[in-house]
């Protein structure tokens, strides 16, 4: 259990001060799920090529680790924040989205 405790802080760290791609001791992703993984992110990064209102896609940053896709990076309102996550939800083995996107401006 404390060998179990200490990869989660050590990950919380490494996520906090490099940012969800960093980290080389943290587990990207369970042998189960790593090739599942790769085609989930590709899926969710080729649909979301396909709705340039989300921006640029070099803009945002999209990783998959064990079926949950992680959304970071600045999108234009809250509007498209929430189209981000929706269009993201619908890529087929998707359990769950984790929306850290953040408008750059207030509008809706």
């Amino acid at each position: 259990m404390q060998k179990y405790k200490t990869l989660i802080i050590t990950g919380l760290v490494c996520m906090l001060a490099m940012g969800l791609n960093g980290c080389a001791i943290f587990p990207k992703c369970s042998p189960e799920y790593c090739a599942s993984d790769k085609v989930i992110n590709a899926e969710v990064t080729q649909l979301f090529a396909e709705h340039p209102e989300l921006g640029a896609p070099a803009a945002l940053h999209i990783q998959t680790i064990n079926g949950v896709v992680y959304l970071s990076g600045p999108v234009d309102t809250e509007f498209v924040m929430r189209q981000a996550e929706t269009l993201a939800r619908q890529v087929a083995n998707v359990k769950d989205v984790e929306n850290n996107l953040y408008p750059r401006s207030n509008g809706r």
